[in-house]
């Protein structure tokens, strides 16, 4: 009887967390396609930026430089390094394919080199306009936000009403979140500093350009 009272408290409180949320977000327009918003980060055609990283991974941090550069349209190549110039990853993505073309061991574990090259497709956002999605409103109407589904996860994208800018990714499994992306420190249409982080891990990234 007990197992079953908490069960049901557990069933309840998980409930409220995912409806607390996105329960009080407002669906305007539903099923929307190939539009250009929101605004990608790095805009539609970049040549490079570079960032100051660092990541904290279970306690232990790696600074070093990233560097993001669009190859051609739909290709992309990030790379993080020390500030010695010593590579620690190279990513390539390309349409729907993805090269790992270098990892060190410290970051070559499938799981967490998974979860850091979802966070980059996330910010480099390729593709994301040719997906249906759901427009929506909070009910302070401080932002206009976009749902697009992927499979069980959703990514939600928070533009200030006010300045225009994309200034929050929430994506979420089952309505739940489960990472923070937030862009912050505007300049010329551009965030410089960019924070990710993961609620179900003990991982933080951090960007300044």
């Amino acid at each position: 009887m007990k197992n079953l009272l908490l069960s049901s408290f557990l069933l309840l409180l998980l409930s409220g967390c995912k409806l607390g949320h996105y329960g009080r977000l407002q669906v305007t327009q539903e099923n929307k396609k190939y539009t250009t918003f929101p605004k990608p980060i790095f805009g539609d055609n970049f040549n490079s930026f570079l960032f100051k990283a660092n990541i904290s991974i279970y306690g232990k941090d790696v600074s070093g430089l990233l560097v993001a550069k669009q190859m051609e349209p739909h290709d992309y190549r990030v790379i993080f390094t020390t500030e010695l110039g010593l590579k620690l990853f190279d990513f390539e993505f390309k349409d729907t394919a993805f090269t790992l073309h270098y990892c060190v061991p410290q970051f070559n574990r499938p799981k967490l080199l998974n979860t850091i090259k979802e966070d980059i497709e996330i910010l480099l956002m390729s593709n994301l306009f040719l997906k249906p999605y759901h427009d929506l409103v909070d009910k302070q109407n401080l932002f206009d936000i976009q749902e697009y589904r992927f499979g069980k996860y959703y990514n939600y994208y928070f533009t200030e009403k006010a300045s225009r800018n994309l200034v929050k990714i929430e994506h979420c499994k089952k309505r739940i979140k489960k990472v923070d992306f937030l862009l912050n420190n505007y300049k010329d249409s551009f965030p410089n500093n960019i924070i990710i982080k993961h609620y179900n891990i003990k991982l933080k990234i951090e960007l300044n350009l």
